[in-house]
């Protein structure tokens, strides 16, 4: 069958699609290892989160769960009535997010089995340990509400791929290519978050450069999955009242930027052990990629 393509947005030579029925094989040699974003509209059909995760199913069984954010604790239950009812003058605060597997890992059957195009995936491999990915959060739900926007641009952590099915309601994402980054300003403690914090009204007196990237935005709907690759900025704001679920995701395609992050990270915090655990990853990277190869995952 063929792929059926619908261009959703242009920007000079960036050009964002939407797919149904991609193979794999098309999948990887155009977005995957070549590194570039693509809407894929059918990845997700086989979850039942895509009819259950609703704002009714979870205020009705979690409105007494608390969740915190930007340092503020909410009720879930009443996080999610000012989400349906927010406005654009008066947002409900963003991001609001669950983590699946540590929180809530009853709700982790909803959204398996884990769609091909991230498949594989080495981030719960045996041979990596987890300290590696610092912190990284892999398997989350967001919640916002008209007007919610992202607090930062910036890309995945430890330049890791992103997969955001949108279950609910309707979000606008942006997105700029890694190789404007010089003009992104990034934050020299935080390196993968930028410094211009409004992309809609940035400030071209104090951050001048920006005005050389080319943003490309568009919308992402119900049953949707955006694939961002590892280093391509983005930031996202709610236009309707939003559930989504973003997976992240680390293989072969992205394993030295990966490992250019552990590098970093290790001189900085255990400078001593440095050169060793960059020789392990290179180590784990190719026993990884020989089984893989054989379809085995270890």
């Amino acid at each position: 069958m063929a792929t059926r393509v619908v261009e959703l947005a242009c920007r000079n030579d960036i050009l964002v699609e939407k797919k149904y029925g991609m193979s794999y094989d098309e999948f990887a040699e155009k977005h995957l290892f070549a590194n570039y974003p693509v809407v894929i509209g059918d990845a997700g059909d086989a979850w039942t989160a895509k009819s259950k995760f609703t704002p009714e199913f979870f205020r009705k069984n979690y409105s007494d769960r608390t969740v915190e954010i930007a340092r503020k604790t909410y009720n879930l239950g009443e996080y999610i009535d000012w989400m349906l009812t927010g406005t654009e003058e008066n947002p409900a605060p963003y991001p609001c997010t669950l983590q699946i597997e540590q929180e809530y890992p009853e709700l982790l059957p909803d959204v398996l089995p884990r769609f091909n195009y991230a498949l594989p995936d080495r981030i719960n491999s045996k041979l990596l340990p987890r300290r590696f990915l610092s912190g990284a959060n892999t398997l989350e739900i967001f919640f916002g509400g008209p007007g919610a926007l992202f607090p930062y641009v910036h890309y995945d952590y430890m330049s890791l791929h992103a997969y955001i099915t949108q279950l609910y309601g309707q979000k606008e994402f942006t997105v700029i290519p890694p190789t404007q980054t010089p003009y992104v300003y990034p934050n020299p403690d935080d390196l993968w978050v930028s410094q211009v914090n409004d992309i809609y009204k940035p400030d071209l007196e104090k951050y001048p450069l920006f005005a050389k990237t080319t943003p490309v935005s568009f919308v992402v709907g119900p049953g949707e999955t955006l694939f961002i690759p590892c280093g391509w900025w983005h930031t996202a704001r709610s236009l309707t009242p939003t559930i989504s679920v973003a997976l992240d995701c680390l293989n072969a395609s992205n394993w030295k930027n990966f490992m250019q992050e552990v590098d970093r990270n290790m001189l900085q915090r255990r400078p001593k052990l440095a050169g060793a655990v960059h020789t392990y990853l290179s180590v784990v990277g190719s026993v990884l990629g020989m089984f893989e190869k054989v379809g085995v995952s270890i």
